[in-house]
């Protein structure tokens, strides 16, 4: 199903871009995770990894050699920086297609907090414009080469999912344009020496960074110590599931079993069948949007919630798809590093002007672009809006360091990668009859180096 909503907004465009206000916004399509992968444990019957997950594979260039950045070069203020002529922001994201929901939110998010500064910092206004991937490495090229070559953005922002992040990785560091990413968690973008640059900032996460830590608390805290873990059978499905796993490993638990299906699986019977048979104290699974709301369904339906405890990441239990998963979703703890129910005043305030504005619920990729958007202020904030004085700008983004809505945010010094708190969450039935991801704990200072 859907979640559409009209926010009551205008806005205008011009050259394709969109002068930051409250712009009108349609959120559709269903949540999907990013990446590409294969799996001994598919099935025969449906072992073949759809196309989408296919084309995630992290292309040879990009992956295997990636270009050094060249060093960024000092600046004077410039004649633009001076005269208050806009900061151009490209946005990469899936505002079509089946990860529409994904990139629209953080569009969403980006605005809002942008129409909360009056669209403008360091003494200049901040103008968006805004670029559909729809899902597809290629067209996200495309896309950042028009915006770098035709539109000449001073930054790019965004990128959804971690085959598009592949994909555009070497033509942005070799344009030298400082990128903030919004979303797509391919780990390698600020875990490996190799590929992270100077250029490339994430305010999300890396594919395991809330997952690892959940293998310590599910065997030290939940107690459980024999595990079956299922995913979607691609990169991301892959690199969470092994992240936990580890973990979960090292504390002195024990895998009991692997269980990868397709994206788009219609039909979980036969994993679940596979499932039942294993000998475990719970399930830790990954699946996202319908995904999840048919695996989560579908568990129930087969007679597993009884049998095991279903634990998990966050994604599984999105805020997005919970009143669809209705009952079969309670009690369903997991880990992410956001929920709206967190308490905080800057949380509060963050959910309400989102709920006001678009009239939806707040979920993480909203987050996440709320907060590329304050990195990007703050940023020019402290240089004055002198965002042509590279070297300077570059310095003044792994300096940002503010209070949001779920607490400090800061990057790590040398990954350029946020170090999160990860939110333990059980899904719960809320006073006014609809379910939330309650935070009943959190582990804190996680960085994108520490697994």
């Amino acid at each position: 199903m859907q979640h559409e909503s009209q926010p009551l907004m205008n806005h205008r465009l011009s050259r394709r871009s969109m002068l930051l206000g409250l712009g009108t916004t349609v959120l559709g399509g269903l949540l999907a995770a990013c990446g590409g992968g294969e799996s001994e444990e598919t099935p025969a019957a449906a072992a073949e990894t759809p196309t989408q997950a296919a084309a995630a594979q992290t292309p040879t260039t990009a992956a295997a050699s990636p270009t050094a950045a060249a060093s960024p070069t000092a600046g004077t203020p410039s004649a633009s920086s001076s005269s208050g002529e806009p900061v151009r922001v490209g946005v990469i994201g899936t505002i079509s297609g089946v990860y529409s929901t994904l990139g629209q939110n953080m569009v969403d998010g980006m605005k809002l907090y942008l129409s909360e500064i009056q669209n403008q910092a360091g003494g200049r206004p901040i103008e968006l414009i805004v670029e559909d991937s729809a899902g597809d490495p290629d067209q996200a090229l495309a896309k950042a080469r028009q915006l770098v070559e035709r539109d000449q953005v001073h930054l790019i922002a965004g990128v959804t999912l971690s085959n598009e992040a592949a994909a555009v990785r070497d033509y942005i560091v070799e344009a030298q344009v400082p990128w903030i990413i919004g979303n797509a968690g391919l780990p390698g973008l600020t875990r490996d020496p190799n590929m992270r640059s100077p250029y490339i900032f994430r305010v999300s996460f890396a594919n395991g960074q809330y997952e690892a830590p959940f293998g310590d608390y599910a065997y030290n805290t939940l107690g459980y110590k024999r595990v079956v873990v299922t995913a979607l059978d691609y990169s991301a499905g892959h690199d969470k599931a092994g992240a936990f796993s580890q973990r979960f490993q090292q504390a002195g638990g024990e895998i009991v079993g692997e269980v990868y299906a397709p994206m788009d699986t219609q039909d979980y019977g036969p994993y679940l069948q596979r499932i039942q048979q294993m000998d475990a104290d719970a399930v830790w699974a990954f699946y996202s949007g319908g995904d999840a709301v048919r695996f989560v369904l579908q568990y129930t339906e087969f007679g597993l919630k009884d049998q095991f405890p279903l634990i998990g990441a966050g994604d599984t239990v999105d805020e997005n798809i919970l009143n669809q998963q209705g009952d079969a979703a309670l009690d369903v703890v997991s880990t992410l590093h956001y929920s709206p129910l967190y308490d905080s005043p800057e949380n509060k305030a963050f959910v309400e002007a989102f709920q006001s504005t678009y009239n939806a619920q707040a979920n993480q990729f909203a987050y996440q672009g709320y907060l590329a958007a304050r990195v990007i202020a703050e940023a020019l904030n402290a240089t004055d809006g002198n965002v042509e004085d590279k070297q300077a700008f570059l310095e003044a983004l792994k300096g940002v360091h503010f209070t949001g809505p779920t607490g400090e945010f800061r990057f790590h010094p040398e990954s350029q990668g946020p170090v999160i708190t990860v939110l333990v969450r059980r899904v719960e039935k809320l006073p006014d009859g609809s379910y939330g991801n309650v935070v009943i704990d959190a582990i804190g200072n996680v960085d994108d180096l520490s697994f």
